[in-house]
């Protein structure tokens, strides 16, 4: 599976329908807490990107490299991953994408939900989608929640070889005043049961902890 696959459902996705209403809110401690300030702002290095109108700034953890940087009509996307790792081989992945003036014709929750329906197609066993509801990122209206596959469908690693693997991550669909933007963190590894997945609710913050200072 690519690393991001959101175009896959962009050309279609507005003839899908949206799926069940969560109106689920996190407590207010957690709003905006994507954006502040690292505990160890050594350990962090601050990255910008122009997508489209906006200036996107947040912070990654020292030796992540962007690995994918495209932007191509009204879309585009930058991803990173951790040094020594690259698009085909990875362990933990972010992403982040713009969809230019799509803002007035969906809402997040739509949109993410679409994407939950869609990533099926890209996995083999059983797919974890865990609404974790309504929220606020950089002061941007938002909506989030927990995204991944028991085991994906087999791909090759470096070498040739086929490994069958597990991925989870967390996603949120950020509103703009014109555009919708689309970020994840998504980790692989080991094949899981929903039961045993390795990303809840209860953890998602923790996992998100090394992405900091996100900004519109």
């Amino acid at each position: 599976m690519k690393a991001c696959f959101t175009t896959i459902i962009f050309s279609g996705l507005l003839l899908l329908g949206p799926g069940n209403k969560v109106m689920a809110k996190e407590p207010q401690s957690y709003l905006n807490s994507i954006t502040n300030q690292s505990a160890d702002a050594t350990n962090a290095a601050k990255r910008e990107l122009s997508i489209f109108s906006k200036s996107v700034s947040f912070e990654l953890p020292i030796g992540w490299n962007m690995a994918f940087n495209s932007s191509k009509g009204n879309m585009y996307k930058a991803e990173f991953v951790p040094a020594g790792e690259s698009l085909n081989n990875w362990s933990d992945l972010f992403c982040i994408q713009g969809f230019e003036g799509l803002a007035e014709n969906i809402e997040p929750e739509q949109f993410l939900n679409n994407f939950a329906s869609t990533y099926q197609d890209s996995c083999q066993g059983e797919v974890v989608y865990d609404q974790l509801g309504k929220t606020q990122i950089s002061s941007q209206e938002a909506y989030h929640g927990i995204i991944g596959c028991t085991v994906m469908a087999n791909f090759l690693q470096q070498g040739g070889s086929v490994k069958q693997q597990g991925e989870i991550g967390y996603y949120a669909v950020i509103k703009g005043v014109n555009d919708l933007y689309f970020m994840h963190k998504s980790m692989r590894g080991d094949v899981f049961n929903k039961n045993s997945a390795p990303l809840k609710s209860t953890n998602h913050r923790q996992f998100m902890s090394n992405i900091q200072q996100l900004r519109f």
